[in-house]
């Protein structure tokens, strides 16, 4: 039986040499694929690459010199920055970086399952994430996911982590979270979710209370001190605050004005002259009233935009299109976006199974309030409100994979004990 644990404290201990082998597949086959597949910058990937150069070149956050913005999160440009200002503008290691985010990740997700749930999900959970074919294809791709996706899974993993004093908990937590919501902003509301999981599983219990209580006003206060900076910077440029981007508004306009499918719009030429912040105000402001017009219609888009959310992965292979097309033709591009769409629905299958194993063994109550469970409906709730993508799902990919590995670990067992049976 595959048994889910709360909190448990332990420190997350995998099997070293299973670990080791999925290690050393998940780098063999990024490797592969980054010496077959040029890095060629497209969409974010390209403004990414721009916002980096300038920073670097120029010390301005913005397409030039004379265009500064905060339009979007700095935290991705600052880490390319870094890359570019050590190495020079190559992308190779660039390349390097996000593969080591990408081993970086299966670490931190197999130490988490196993913390919660067993050695055994730990190495099914590498396993998925050494496998999970856009993964394998990510590190050709300057993008925030692999950034994002380590640095608040490893602040989930030091949070649930009781072996880790008070005090260097809190410094360590806030100092990820910073620089997660220096990524995307979605980083910001995570503190008080991990700490509600851990005082529901603890029984609601006041000594519990306290001390997240306690650990909470820690990370926010570090949280404050990484953000603070470049909130000032804002405040310089614009004369209000605007704490890390000015993109909320806009992104809200995009999933709620007449004509929207959910998914990504271009700003109409009315908007484009607007100061950013009045930008962002301004369409904001509409996309409230049109939600509040027409109450019903909310509701029907935030379904749809679950279902854009969850119903394909593309990205991938969408934003390694050119590079793609230069190493092995253009006929390669639908047939591997077919491959990853059947990919996706396989571990999307997997996790609902695992999600439906776990209810049955412990309860709605105490699935919910998993930290893996209730992230993963903190960021879908996110993108039923605003714009949704395929690719926003890959913020939670961690999560996924565990839950994918509790799926198919169950199956395994009832196929084996039906062949006991009979």
């Amino acid at each position: 039986m595959i048994a889910a644990h709360t909190f448990s404290g332990g420190s997350g201990i995998v099997d070293a040499r299973h670990l080791g082998w999925i290690l050393l597949l998940a780098l063999g086959l990024r490797l592969i694929w980054a010496w077959w597949i040029p890095v060629v910058p497209l969409s974010d990937g390209k403004a990414y690459d721009a916002f980096a150069r300038t920073l670097v070149e120029h010390g301005t956050f913005g397409w030039n010199s004379h265009q500064p913005t905060a339009f979007w999160p700095p935290g991705t440009t600052f880490l390319h920055a870094v890359v570019y200002w050590l190495f020079g503008f190559n992308y190779f290691p660039v390349v390097a970086v996000n593969i080591g985010l990408s081993l970086a990740l299966i670490v931190i997700c197999a130490r988490l399952a196993a913390r919660f749930w067993g050695t055994r999900i730990a190495t099914l959970t590498a396993l998925t994430l050494a496998l999970w074919p856009t993964l394998v294809m990510y590190p050709t791709i300057l993008a925030s996911e692999l950034p994002f996706l380590v640095l608040t899974l490893l602040a989930l993993d030091v949070w649930s982590n009781e072996n880790v004093r008070p005090l260097r908990k809190g410094l360590g937590i806030g100092l990820l979270l910073g620089f997660a919501a220096l990524v995307r902003p979605q980083a910001l509301l995570l503190p008080l979710l991990y700490a509600f999981c851990v005082v529901a599983n603890a029984g609601m219990t006041w000594a519990a209370t306290r001390s997240q209580l306690r650990l909470l006003i820690t990370v926010g206060i570090v949280m404050a001190i990484v953000i603070a900076p470049w909130t000032w910077r804002n405040y310089q440029l614009y004369g209000e605050p605007v704490l890390i981007s000015t993109n909320g508004g806009i992104t809200l306009w995009m999933g709620n004005t007449p004509g929207t499918d959910g998914r990504y719009m271009y700003i109409p030429k009315e908007f484009g002259e607007l100061p950013e912040n009045e930008r962002a105000r301004t369409m904001g402001r509409q996309a409230k009233a049109y939600i509040q017009q027409d109450p019903l219609g909310f509701v029907i888009r935030a379904v749809r935009k679950v279902v854009i959310l969850y119903s394909n992965e593309s990205v991938g292979v969408g934003w390694n299109a050119e590079g793609i097309k230069q190493a092995l033709g253009e006929p390669w591009v639908p047939g591997l976006k077919r491959f990853t769409q059947l990919t996706w629905m396989l571990i999307l299958g997997l996790a609902l199974v695992g999600l439906g194993a776990t209810v049955c063994q412990r309860g709605w109550r105490k699935t919910l309030t998993s930290p893996f469970v209730l992230s993963i409906l903190y960021f879908t709730a996110i993108h039923s409100v605003v714009v949704s993508q395929e690719r926003y799902h890959l913020a939670f990919a961690g999560q996924m994979a565990i839950l994918a590995a509790v799926g198919a670990a169950w199956l395994s067992d009832r196929v084996t004990s039906r062949r006991r049976a009979h």
